[in-house]
Parts: C-alpha cells; sequence; structure tokens
C-alpha cells in the first residue's frame, strides 16, 4: 500500500522491515532474561543474542542504503518523519503484545533462554534473502519493486509461522490432532 498508493519508496519498506527487527531484538532481551534458566546463563545469552543478532542487523542496515541507496531515507529514523512514526507504533505493538502475552500469560514458564533467543531469527533469514535475491532482481531487471514484493510474501509466511510458535498455537493444533 505505501509504495502502490502513498508513493514510498522501496528503501523505505525495506527500513520499516529492519526497524521492526531490531525492535523485536531488543524486546527479546526482556524476555530471554525471564526464561526458566539461571541468571548467568540467561545474562549470557543475553550478550551473545545481542552481539550477533545486532551485527546482522548493523550489516543489513549496510547493504539497504548501499544496494537500495537508503542513506536519506535512514536519517529520516533521526530526524522525524512517516518512519519514525511507523517504527514507534511499531515499538508500542510489539511491547503492549509483549506485556500482554509473554507476560501476562506467562508464555515465558516453558521456554528456556535458547529457545527465546532464537526466536526473531526468522526474521533474519527473510532479511537476507530479500537482500541477496531481491537485490540481485531489483538491480538486474531496474526494478526495485520486486524486492518489496518478495519481502512481503516471505514476511507474510514467516510472521504467520513465527507468532503460531511463539504463542504455542501450532502445539494446540498438533495436539488437537493427536
Amino acid at each position: 500500500f505505501g509504495v502502490f498508493v502513498l508513493d514510498w519508496s522501496v528503501a523505505s519498506i525495506l527500513i520499516l522491515y529492519w526497524t521492526e527487527s531490531v525492535i523485536l531484538g531488543v524486546l527479546n532481551i526482556p524476555k530471554i532474561l525471564a526464561t526458566k534458566d539461571s541468571l548467568g546463563g540467561k545474562i549470557f545469552i543475553c550478550v551473545f543474542f545481542a552481539i550477533h543478532f545486532g551485527g546482522f542487523c548493523a550489516g543489513h542496515a549496510f547493504f539497504i542504503a548501499d544496494i537500495f541507496k537508503a542513506r536519506a531515507e535512514f536519517q529520516t529514523l533521526l530526524t522525524g518523519g512517516p518512519l519514525l512514526i511507523a517504527s514507534l507504533t511499531f515499538f508500542v505493538s510489539h511491547f503492549v503484545s509483549m506485556m500482554v502475552n509473554y507476560f501476562g500469560k506467562k508464555e515465558y514458564e516453558g521456554r528456556d533462554a535458547n529457545t527465546q533467543m532464537f526466536m526473531p531469527y526468522g526474521r533474519i533469514i527473510i532479511m537476507h534473502v530479500v537482500i541477496l535475491i531481491g537485490g540481485a532482481l531489483a538491480m538486474l531487471l531496474g526494478a526495485p519493486v520486486i524486492a518489496v514484493l518478495f519481502l512481503i510474501a516471505l514476511k507474510t509466511v514467516i510472521d504467520l509461522l513465527s507468532h503460531g510458535a511463539e504463542h504455542g498455537k501450532w502445539l494446540e493444533v498438533q495436539q488437537m490432532k493427536d
């Protein structure tokens, strides 16, 4: 909608997805800390996760800025505008979801720190694929919108699977089949 109707750039959409990944990574830290493991183990996993996940996010930012010529769009995250507002909306949405589901419904009780650490990594895989394949197709065909369509398809599938895994929906469906 943003690209086709509001004339947003492909880079803006990729930055929004990247920003949402960073937000989910930041919110994953308190989730890891709430798991059943020992405090020392959880702190180690948090530090490892912050460096590893953060490194991927930094690399993605570099490639988005370079391949999709998005340096100016990245600046708007600091100076204000639609990308900042959308990013803040993502933060509020994911924070409320974390408070209601993860803490409110005590989803953390059955989760260990290693499992929780890996929850947001599906997004990293999507961004890898979009940057490599979508970026290559965009440059080859001269149509960067292909990268966005590719992102939308992958994101929809991974978000549905991730939501089901995080909130136990697939487990409930599987138990009903058995």
